[in-house]
């Protein structure tokens, strides 16, 4: 009877020791080493490790990186809930809490349209007749051809006027190709009364005079420049 005594004292604090030095109960270790089945897919949030067991310091294998879709076929609590999954040929346990049931979002990315493609978009209308409030192939008008153009390519959807247009961008101090440029009636001025789109090399691609066309910035062009702006 004594024997017996000792003997459960000498368990009791072996476990007792056990639990001191790892913090997981008998209770909670039992319920490690057990595992059920399941059959599910899931997608992981964010690059997870995949481990040799359940538990955060196990061995692992190796790491799945995010967004790809794993299938489960077994499960487990230790410290949360792990999934026994396979990648690459590999089988191992990955962490619950970074897997969703549900494919994220991929983040759309802003558009790459290039400033030749806006002005590939607007050389199409060369010749075009030029219509006073025009904003239409068959005639333009100056914010009427750039709007239009601007929209064909992809682009930000400009307002109407030139002056609207002047408001809706964002002011920069040199243009790029595709970037707008914004005229006054006299040289030195600042009322905006003109605008159109740069395409390099000092020319301008516009809706003035009698039809759309391109020009030089010299001379006439440059001495009525108020601004530039892009939407890019």
């Amino acid at each position: 009877m004594r024997k017996n005594k000792i003997v459960t004292a000498i368990i009791t604090g072996a476990l007792a020791l056990t639990v001191a030095f790892t913090g997981v109960t008998p209770q909670e270790a039992s319920a490690a080493s057990k595992s059920t089945k399941v059959s599910k897919s899931y997608y992981t949030t964010a690059a997870l490790n995949m481990r040799t067991d359940a538990g955060a310091k196990k061995k692992r294998i190796l790491t799945v990186p995010k967004g790809k879709k794993l299938h489960a076929t077994a499960k487990k609590s230790a410290s949360g809930t792990w999934y026994k999954v396979s990648y690459k040929g590999k089988k191992g346990w990955v962490s619950g809490s970074y897997l969703s049931s549900k494919k994220g979002k991929k983040i759309k990315k802003v558009s790459s349209t290039s400033g030749n493609s806006i002005i590939n978009a607007g050389r199409k209308y060369i010749g075009t007749p030029y219509v006073w409030g025009g904003s239409r192939p068959g005639g333009f008008d100056c914010s009427g051809f750039t709007s239009y153009v601007y929209k064909q390519a992809g682009m930000k959807s400009l307002p109407r006027t030139s002056r609207q247009q002047q408001a809706a961008v964002k002011r920069v101090s040199s243009p790029k190709v595709g970037d707008l440029i914004f005229f006054s009636a006299s040289p030195g001025g600042n009322y905006i009364t003109h605008v159109g789109i740069y395409a390099g090399n000092n020319q301008v691609l516009h809706a003035a005079g009698n039809s759309v066309k391109f020009q030089s910035l010299s001379g006439y062009w440059n001495q009525r420049v108020v601004s530039y702006g892009t939407t890019r």
